[in-house]
């Protein structure tokens, strides 16, 4: 069996003869031609796998040969190994501007061609396997994206009709309050008892897209049962459908986002930015004290109810009983906010409460000061962004917002801090913040959890609620 099919372009006979015994004693199939005009004929006709083309030929030398087939999509893929009696730089270079792969120098050593026609060969044979594996990828890439489309023109219908319709037999569908990137929330009502709901149904996906999505769910679920804290949205019920919808009830809240305060109006002063965090730090204390952590802690998901502030979308959470990796940032995914994530999420290492310790604080930066702690331009590419989370250090907070006590200035940069060893626990954090505002708070006896690092002190259900200091 054949090494590969070349081609031989010279116009000397004798170099012919040379040069196609060398390679087909070697086991390569030759075919040649002995002007320019008749090998670009040859070569169309039938393509080989590499040509050895000489310069210097009277009719048609090997440069303008070299030109006509770059120029011809059916053969700019063939490797063309110059062929040449001078040892002339500038050939050499023009021989490399016009695309060719290497150059060989007359007289012909037998070790050296068949070395370089081998090394070229299976060069273009890598890339050739290269470019078919990136084709099969693309074509999969359109199927996939095609599939997507379809799912979410499915999923858009259903999110159209199903206001007004009944949804399991138990909860009525009403206006759609929001959507995510893996559900869309709407307004409900309990069948039984006429209480009013937020309804969460999950978007479709398909293979392991829908079991990794429908993980998330359940672990919204589990996480929002394990905390009882007040200040953490309430769960009420969930559910997957006859028709394969699955569903998370919570209590329906009335207010706004705290990014959108922050949009309507700009920073907030630091003792109310305290005051509003606070019950966010305790929940997240609870949480961690049970082992959950919420890993998208950011404003957005803090929500101004009319009975205070609410921790919610706890879909990104993570149990202390799950795995040690951060799949949400493996398997090709980076799932949440990465200007909130510490480096060690946006490295897809293990984490622990101090990934919820760095997002806080990152929102109380941002809460106060209008800005976060790294200078992004407007349009910061992701790894921009990413890199400077890695490697640059946080603008000193106190440099922006004189206004901020010092000690808690202190608190939040070492909340900021990239080794997570170094960060306080959310225990300190809820001290601190409580602190700053004046607001006193009863010690709990609650045992540390195992979700960051012993976060001792944390709130327990029976914990009671900040009261204000006289």
């Amino acid at each position: 069996m054949s090494k590969g099919e070349l081609f031989i372009v010279d116009d000397n006979a004798n170099n012919l003869s040379l040069l196609s015994g060398i390679l087909r004693d070697d086991g390569y199939g030759v075919r040649m031609a002995g002007s320019g005009r008749r090998a670009l004929e040859a070569v169309r006709h039938r393509l080989p796998e590499l040509i050895l083309l000489d310069i210097n030929m009277p009719d048609m030398n090997g440069y303008a040969v070299c030109e006509e087939l770059k120029r011809d999509p059916a053969t700019e893929r063939i490797p063309i190994i110059f062929l040449s009696a001078l040892d002339d730089v500038r050939d050499k270079v023009n021989a490399f501007r016009l695309g060719g792969v290497d150059y060989i120098t007359k007289p012909f050593q037998a070790d050296e061609v068949l070395a370089r026609v081998a090394s070229q060969l299976s060069l273009a044979r890598l890339r050739a396997a290269l470019e078919e594996r990136n084709r099969e990828l693309a074509g999969k890439n359109a199927e996939l994206q095609a599939a997507q489309r379809a799912a979410e023109q499915i999923f858009a219908t259903l999110a159209a009709v199903l206001p007004g319709t009944v949804l399991d037999g138990k909860y009525r569908i009403g206006e759609r309050l929001g959507a995510g990137g893996f559900a869309v929330v709407y307004r409900g009502e309990a069948l039984a008892g006429g209480r009013a709901v937020a309804v969460k149904v999950l978007r479709p996906q398909s293979g392991s897209d829908r079991q990794w999505h429908q993980h998330r769910l359940r672990i919204e679920e589990i996480s929002a049962i394990r905390i009882r804290h007040p200040c953490a949205v309430a769960m009420l019920d969930s559910g997957v459908t006859e028709a394969g919808i699955a569903y998370l009830v919570m209590e329906l809240l009335e207010g706004r986002t705290l990014a959108e305060e922050l949009a309507a109006g700009g920073p907030l002063p630091v003792e109310r930015a305290c005051a509003l965090l606070l019950p966010v730090a305790q929940a997240l204390a609870e949480a961690h004290a049970a082992g959950v952590i919420h890993r998208d802690v950011k404003p957005g998901n803090v929500f101004l109810h009319r009975d205070g502030p609410k921790l919610v979308d706890f879909g990104l959470a993570k149990l202390g009983d799950e795995s040690g990796v951060d799949k949400a940032t493996t398997m090709g995914r980076l799932v949440g906010t990465p200007i909130y994530m510490p480096p060690e999420r946006l490295l897809g290492r293990a984490c622990d409460g101090g990934a919820d310790v760095y997002a806080l604080a990152t929102t109380f930066y941002e809460v106060v000061s209008g800005q976060l702690p790294f200078a992004f331009a407007p349009d910061a590419a992701l790894g921009t962004i990413i890199t400077m989370c890695l490697h640059e250090p946080p603008r000193p907070l106190g440099a922006l917002v004189p206004g901020v006590p010092p000690e808690l200035a202190a608190l939040i940069m070492r909340g900021l801090d990239k080794n997570r060893a170094r960060r306080p626990t959310m225990t300190e954090v809820a001290a601190g913040l409580a602190a700053a505002a004046g607001i006193a708070v009863e010690p709990s006896a609650a045992p540390d959890g195992d979700g960051a690092r012993g976060l001792g002190g944390a709130p327990t259900i029976d914990s009671p609620l900040p009261t204000r200091r006289a």
